[in-house]
């Protein structure tokens, strides 16, 4: 059986954020005499600086992880990775396959130089942020919120970066025990990874079925004269041509039916564009009904 720690490694995504708000019990007290209250109900934060300052590192730490989730594009390339790397753990490490090594991490290195651009930009605006608080706030400006200067905000609360781990094997333990611990330990690390290795491979056939299912969906229900209604967009051919190397890369099996089934969506979709195929009424109908039937085949194949 292939082994899952030669044909891909763990992956995650680290960062922080600094999200300038804070409890107030001064206000808080406040709130809950003016409602009649105590502070067991109400609770009262205010805002440090204004919240518009903040958002940009904080968006491009989100795109880094959902990046590896499949659920936004690459910073570099521009492209998704269809289904998103299988996940490892609810921790945020994901099963990188060695094949997608350079792809994701030159896109997660982007990444990591726009969030350091953002906040040396968020670095310059930061002071003047601050004052603006105690201008526009003096009755609840509290130079002790802020616990330092701007750079003291900037050094403890902004990171990110990303981590890489080998995968478990058994043939890696090397601890001094009873032999019956030992092949216990073997025997737990090797279901494991087994059982990784089965989910990668669930993943990329869910991954492959429902990205031309949705294909086949939007190109069959497509009208032209309610374009509002029934987009087909150019990101939907775009997925399906991002899937071809991710899902060839996934399949660290070798399973043959994933392979054939790349091949044939391949050779559905042809070199046709988006804008093609909203074009052509008649090819879009043959597209749309071969993608659906190779969509219904591909759901009992793998079933």
């Amino acid at each position: 059986m292939t082994k899952l720690s030669e044909k891909a490694v763990l992956v995650k995504v680290h960062g922080k954020t600094w999200r300038g708000v804070v409890k107030d019990k001064e206000a808080t007290q406040t709130a809950a005499a003016n409602f009649n209250t105590t502070d067991k109900w109400v609770t009262l934060s205010k805002r440090l600086v204004d919240p518009a300052i903040l958002q940009q590192p904080k968006k491009i730490l989100g795109a880094a992880r959902n990046y590896l989730r499949g659920n936004s594009a690459g910073a570099l390339d521009g492209n998704r990775i269809p289904g998103g790397l299988p996940a490892w753990d609810d921790n945020g490490k994901h099963i990188l396959p060695n094949a997608l090594n350079e792809q994701v991490l030159r896109n997660l290195g982007e990444f990591q130089s726009q969030f350091e651009k953002a906040v040396d930009d968020l670095s310059r605006v930061l002071p003047d942020a601050i004052e603006q608080a105690r201008r526009e706030n003096p009755d609840l400006f509290k130079d002790g919120d802020y616990h330092g200067d701007a750079s003291s905000i900037i050094a403890e609360h902004y990171e990110i970066g990303r981590e890489l781990d080998i995968i478990p094997d058994s043939g890696d333990i090397r601890v001094s025990a009873s032999a019956e611990f030992v092949a216990a330990l073997k025997g737990e690390v090797e279901d494991r990874a087994n059982k990784r290795l089965n989910e990668v491979a669930e993943h990329t056939r869910s991954a492959i079925i429902s990205t031309i299912r949705h294909f086949a969906d939007s190109l069959s229900d497509y009208d032209p004269e309610n374009k509002r209604a029934t987009a087909f967009r150019d990101s939907t051919v775009d997925k399906v041509r991002e899937l071809i190397p991710v899902a060839r890369a996934l399949n660290i099996d070798g399973d043959a039916r994933v392979d054939n089934a790349l091949t044939d969506i391949v050779r559905v979709l042809g070199n046709r564009s988006a804008a093609s195929l909203r074009e052509d009424a008649a090819d879009r109908q043959h597209v749309a009904a071969e993608a659906t039937k190779l969509a219904d085949n591909l759901v009992s194949i793998f079933n």
